[in-house]
């Protein structure tokens, strides 16, 4: 009976630490994908704002 139990105990314990595992895998996974995609959000609010100062530069007159 006592094999059995602590049989039982180390599968429990291997199955328990593979899905901690497999859990933060995929946390970690997911929030590189939402770095990513921030990153990305990031650049083309970069991209915008300065085709904005090149069009605002454009419009102004050149004299004071």
């Amino acid at each position: 009976m006592h094999s059995i139990r602590s049989m039982f105990l180390i599968g429990f314990l291997i199955a328990a630490l593979t899905a901690l595992l497999v859990w933060y895998y995929q946390k970690s996974t997911t929030a590189e994908d939402g770095a990513l995609d921030l990153l990305d959000r990031y650049a083309d609010a970069e991209a915008r704002v300065r085709e904005l100062e090149e069009a605002l530069a454009e419009a102004k007159p050149s004299g004071k």
